[in-house]
């Protein structure tokens, strides 16, 4: 509402206001017209006008009693006039006008259309409204009435003009107005009524009976009907209103706001009925939608399963429904218009207004799914979502909550997350690779286990395909087929692949990964790594089968044995028969018997040293209790070893550490080792010149380590992994018996010792002997690297 700067009080802008005399009004003596209790909206000079008039009588037929002004200016006259004339309602709010008791009649002056249609829009309706037009028209009427009266001679030029006037403030209101006598025959009907019902002139409609047009805002018009407003005025001399439904020519409904008002003579009589028709369709559907609004939201409230309530901006209870009141503990009479510190616990109390203050602040809905409620010494685990309930103008006028029951719920994930964490603490200390993949073959956990057994970090390997581990894809089709055939698959030897490429061998478990309504989500994996137990399994193995070569060893040490001493004996013989016999002294001869028989002796002794030895591998002999530098050893047999390497244009290049101590060992096999090494170096390296062996001898935790490594194209690792089993070679055929490893193998193993290569195809190989100098029990550890590379572990032979 604003001042009412645009005055409408009657007066004409274009000519000035002059004190009229008082009229003599022809009133039947003894007769009290009704006066009408009226309060005004603007406080102009309209206002001021208007009270003076009905404070002096001078509105005629029209009665009122003003008690109440409403102006939001403190300085508009009208208010200072309503104060002095002691007018009981006074106020900056318009809309405290229509709580007064018996309120009549409204006069709206301020000249806001948006104040007149949201006057229209809220009064109650047995309240009349006269807004700036009609209040224009009601003055305009009274002043021409005036002027015939008082001044009929000299106003005579001014009747047209005035009339004219009226006739304007008359077609701008934008109800349709029409003018009927007693008869009920149209005299009047303003632009606006003939605009919306396709007439051009008002000469189209006067004189005929107002059912006989067409009405198209108000509809047929039936004589007959009992709540005309025309015979209600008539009858009555007094305003009616009603509001008529109807259907227009496309079916849809619609609202009119039908007023009629008696127009009265001097005397009283009815002379004639004004009707104003507005088109309030489009309100009452809004009203119609908001009853329905309010029926579904009263449903809602009533059947809800959540708790909802309604506060004000106060933070009292305007509305709870029942499941509100069985959650706090409360009938419904003991929450409305009472807070939260009234009716709760002050600790949850407090919790509720901190959630209150921040959807008020934020003007935004505000979720907690962790809210807690104490009722009996128990905790209520609550959902919540507050939001803020606002007005057409966007302002914020109540709050909003809805309050869910989860305690069965949560109660249900605080069991779950212990299980989880039971079941997680079960995977991350259990020593056994635990894997879970997806339906699509992408790994979703990787546990601690899997992490040490394969050297891969879990979140390395979390979302990648489950081939990285498992490359065999026939393999893993038919291992995912068993499994959601048969449920599981147990037991089941296969090889994995550490991060380094090696492979480990497992025993697996494989079974369905399902969710609560039993669906398959994915595969869950349990994996062993048998590799120690293999290699213990395998080196058993080689231990039979050792014995059983060394057997074979003794039976052909044996068989040599006895032709070499019937040798020698013959050698002895015929030695001695030189020595002896005179006969023989041809010089030629005798010088050729002298040069030959040492060589058979020398012969025979070196066949009986080699048998020997073949018998001491056989019979597996304790170690003898020698110590032999290894440097010296391995410098002894290099110029054995030089000219093969010199042939084949191969480089040897040995580093010495000076500071190692003698080991426990035959000076003659430890030379053996070395030999058989760099021999399968010297033939595994290119022999264009680039070939490469590098012998070198070190201290290392306290252990004599001495390594043999070649440039060569390296070793397959299926062939390494079984490189020390007899008859095992990586050599062409003819070219070796494959029984050289796995004689340095027996050597170092009847010391106390290891023997180990590193290889990769196409980066060389890489042998070490680790031999103990102090301690008998400090071998390498399983799992240790050499050079930062982990070892292929010690194999015996497969079946042969």
């Amino acid at each position: 509402m604003s001042s009412t700067s645009n005055d409408s009080s009657g007066s004409r802008p274009d000519q000035p206001s002059k004190p009229r005399p008082k009229r003599q009004r022809k009133i039947t003596e003894g007769h009290s017209p009704l006066r009408l209790n009226t309060a005004i909206v603007g406080g102009g000079r309209g206002c001021v006008t208007f009270m003076q008039m009905a404070s002096e009588d001078r509105l005629g037929r029209f009665r009122l009693r003003i008690i109440g002004v409403a102006e939001i200016n403190p300085e508009a006259p009208g208010l200072a006039f309503a104060r002095d004339a002691g007018v009981s309602i006074i106020t900056d709010d318009y809309h405290k006008l229509l709580e007064i008791p018996d309120l009549q009649v409204i006069l709206e002056l301020t000249g806001s259309v948006e104040v007149r249609d949201e006057l229209e829009r809220i009064r109650p309706r047995h309240v009349r409204l006269i807004d700036h037009f009609g209040a224009s028209i009601f003055w305009e009427l009274y002043t021409a009435e005036e002027s015939v009266i008082t001044q009929r001679t000299e106003m005579r030029e001014r009747v047209e003009a005035e009339r004219q006037w009226i006739t304007q403030i008359f077609d701008s209101i934008p109800d349709e107005i029409l003018v009927v006598d007693t008869n009920m025959v149209v005299q009047e009907a303003n632009a606006s009524f003939l605009r919306n019902n396709g007439y051009r002139d008002v000469t189209e409609v006067r004189g005929h009976l107002c059912y006989e047009l067409e009405q198209r805002v108000r509809g047929e018009c039936q004589v007959a009907v009992e709540d005309c407003p025309f015979f209600t005025a008539m009858r009555h001399k007094s305003t009616t209103s009603i509001v008529r439904k109807h259907f227009d020519k496309m079916g849809r409904a619609r609202f009119a706001a039908l007023v009629a008002a008696p127009l009265l003579n001097a005397e009283g009589d009815v002379v004639g009925v004004i009707e104003s028709t507005r088109d309030i369709s489009h309100r009452i559907l809004l009203e119609e939608e908001l009853k329905a609004t309010e029926s579904r939201l009263k449903q809602f409230m009533e059947l809800a399963p959540v708790a909802a309530y309604v506060k004000n901006l106060a933070g009292k209870y305007l509305e709870v429904n029942p499941a509100a009141c069985d959650l706090l503990g409360k009938e419904k009479h003991d929450v409305l218009g009472r807070t939260d510190l009234e009716i709760l616990p002050r600790e949850a109390a407090e919790a509720f207004r901190a959630a209150d203050r921040e959807v008020l602040k934020t003007r935004a809905s505000v979720h907690n799914d962790n809210e807690i409620l104490h009722r009996g010494g128990e905790p209520i685990y609550l959902m919540s979502t507050r939001f803020p309930v606002m007005d057409a103008d966007g302002e914020v006028t109540a709050l909003c909550g809805l309050l869910r029951d989860s305690t069965a719920l949560k109660t249900t994930e605080l069991e779950l997350d212990r299980t989880r964490d039971y079941l997680k603490n079960i995977a991350n200390h259990s020593p056994m690779i635990i894997v879970t993949i997806d339906m699509a073959g992408d790994i979703l956990s990787f546990n601690p286990g899997a992490e040490a057994s394969l050297g891969w970090k879990s979140e390395d390997v979390v979302g990648r395909s489950i081939g990285d581990l498992f490359p065999d894809l026939d393999e893993r089709h038919m291992l995912q087929r068993r499994v959601v055939t048969e449920g599981a698959v147990r037991d089941h030897e296969t090889r994995l692949l550490r991060k380094d490429g090696t492979a480990v061998p497992v025993t697996m478990t494989l079974s369905q990964l399902k969710d609560a309504d039993d669906n398959m989500l994915g595969t869950v994996g349990i994996a062993k790594d048998i590799s120690k137990q293999r290699t213990l399994l395998q080196q058993m193995m080689q231990s039979e089968r050792m014995a059983a070569v060394g057997r074979l060893a003794a039976g052909v040490a044996h068989e040599i044995n006895n032709p070499l001493a019937v040798i020698g004996e013959i050698a002895g013989y015929l030695d001695e028969l030189l020595e002896d016999d005179p006969k023989v002294d041809d010089a030629e001869t005798l010088q050729e018997l002298v040069e030959s028989m040492p060589k058979i002796i020398k012969q025979v002794k070196r066949c009986r040293s080699i048998t020997f030895r073949l018998l001491t591998f056989a019979r597996k002999s304790a170690a003898r209790e020698e110590y032999a530098d290894v440097n010296a050893a391995i410098e002894e047999i290099i110029p054995f070893v030089e000219k093969d390497a010199q042939l084949s244009k191969v480089d040897i290049q040995c580093t010495y550490d000076g500071a190692i101590p003698h080991v426990r060992m035959e000076e003659l096999q430890l030379q053996e080792i070395f030999i058989n090494l760099i021999s399968n170096a010297i033939q595994a390296v290119p022999t264009d010149g680039s070939g490469r062996i590098w012998v070198e001898t070190q201290l290392k935790n306290s252990k004599v380590r001495v390594t043999v490594r070649d440039n060569g194209p390296g070793i397959q690792p299926d062939v390494a992994d079984r490189l020390f089993d007899p008859f095992v070679t990586t050599k062409a055929p003819g070219k070796g018996t494959g029984l050289g490893l796995s004689i340095c193998y027996a050597i170092v193993k009847r010391y106390d010792g290891e023997i180990t290569v590193q290889t990769k195809p196409g980066e060389g190989a890489t042998f070490t002997v680790v031999l103990p100098f102090q301690r008998d029990d400090e071998n390498l550890e399983d799992g240790e690297t050499l050079n930062g590379e982990p070892q292929f572990p010690l194999k015996p032979m497969d079946d042969v």
